[in-house]
């Protein structure tokens, strides 16, 4: 049996490996955060992750999960490694690849058998010749294997993938990513490497291009009384479109999307491409959460001095990732108009309480909700379909639900004397 190593055990490096580790393989896995791997020695997961810690725990038993602090250690026989470092971007746009970089260098001194080395990290074609670069030796053979990978579900999504895509100019790598991937069903397609990364960043920037189209067709809803959510049922159900994420609100957020939206911008414009389309797509993004404020103007005025409940702090529902989060961005726009904001979040609020400062943040509705002029909705936490809303409207000052995930059903709000209002919605 091949032996798999991992570098880099955020999200994407640990549902990578504990799904490999589910389908029969001994993983090891690094990660420079020495804390971060004395949690996975124990079975805990310091982020949310849907399913994650119960699947460590079994692979820890099963003892085919291996978390490591030694990287020469973690390489000494590997088959293959999985690159998952994060490639953050910086304030202009390009990739940061530092970190990559690094582990790279100690790559090329530390490894003498013969390997796969298979990037899972989302590089553009220019960062992918700067690592080609750093990794060229007989005994290193590269390859580019995208993740396509939805955190709150990521797991199953590394379980069950739409399809395995891997590029590669070498033989050798082929053969073993082929022998590898056997014990997944999905469709896989093999390809060169420039192919892969942009093919990464193209389902990328069509899922942006589609989330920021349906919120356009929002704004237009709420000037002439249109309803979005049957216009999303209608068009959605042309084939050649798909009803997938034509969800109005106010915007994508995460680590993903916004970052790599960004990122190939600006790696286009490098090599003198102006991605029209994509542009338009972040920059409808980069303002739809101001409707949010447009419409608490409508009815509350100056928002100086007003107290706004703020539902949802995580960039979506599931996971307590703060990354890209609009709710972050719509607060300091709150508070730069002298708003007194309180938030809410089911799990990323002792995070928020961190970052952000003069902020009332509880795990508790009820409190943020007492004495608010309005709740707004900003992150789609299912769990907000459960809660009390009778309570929460006897406990505040006012009775104003900006919904901006269109979470909520507007008839409901208004029979309990709520004023409902939604993001392209009757």
């Amino acid at each position: 049996m091949m032996k798999i190593s991992i570098i880099g055990v955020g999200y994407v490096g640990l549902a990578t490996g504990i799904s490999l580790c589910l389908k029969g393989y001994t993983v090891s896995f690094y990660d420079s955060d020495q804390e971060k791997i004395k949690s996975f020695k124990r079975g805990k997961v310091p982020f949310a992750e849907e399913d994650i810690e119960e699947a460590i725990k079994e692979c820890l038993s099963n003892k085919n999960a291996i978390f490591a602090d030694n990287l020469k250690e973690v390489l000494e026989n590997s088959d293959i490694i999985f690159l998952c470092i994060g490639t953050p971007i910086l304030s202009k746009g390009e990739s940061d690849l530092t970190n990559i970089k690094n582990v790279c260098i100690e790559l090329r001194k530390l490894i003498k058998q013969e390997v796969v080395v298979n990037i899972k990290s989302t590089v553009n074609p220019g960062d992918y010749l700067e690592i080609k670069n750093l990794l060229n030796t007989k005994n290193i053979h590269l390859a580019v294997n995208p993740e396509f990978l939805r955190e709150g579900s990521a797991l199953q999504d590394a379980l069950h993938p739409t399809r395995i895509l891997v590029g590669t100019d070498d033989e050798y790598s082929k053969k073993i990513l082929k022998e590898l991937y056997s014990k997944f069903e999905s469709p896989k397609i093999f390809t060169d490497p420039m192919s892969a990364i942009i093919t990464k960043y193209a389902s990328n920037s069509f899922l942006a291009v589609k989330i920021s189209f349906i919120n356009e067709i929002a704004n237009i809803c709420d000037i002439v009384g249109a309803s979005i959510d049957d216009v999303s049922l209608g068009i959605g159900l042309d084939p050649r479109i798909g009803k997938d994420y034509l969800k109005a609100g106010i915007g994508y957020g995460g680590s993903c999307l916004p970052k790599d939206i960004k990122n190939i911008i600006k790696y286009s414009e490098k090599i003198g491409i102006s991605l029209d389309i994509i542009k338009a797509a972040n920059y409808v993004n980069e303002r739809q959460y101001k409707i949010v404020i447009e419409k608490l103007h409508k009815y509350l005025g100056s928002l100086n001095g007003k107290t706004i409940a703020i539902f949802g702090l995580s960039f979506k529902g599931g996971t307590d990732d703060l990354r890209g989060s609009i709710s972050l961005r719509l607060i300091e726009d709150l508070k730069r108009k002298g708003a007194l904001v309180k938030a809410h979040d089911y799990l990323s609020y002792e995070k928020a309480k961190k970052i952000t400062k003069d902020v009332f943040i509880s795990n508790d509705v009820y409190p943020v909700a007492k004495d608010s002029d309005t709740v707004v909705i900003a992150t789609d936490w299912k769990e907000y379909l459960q809660i009390d809303w009778k309570k929460i409207k006897e406990s505040m000052k006012g009775n104003l639900i900006v919904d901006g995930r269109n979470l909520l059903d507007p008839k409901l709000f208004k029979e309990l004397g709520f004023v409902y209002e939604g993001i392209g919605r009757k």
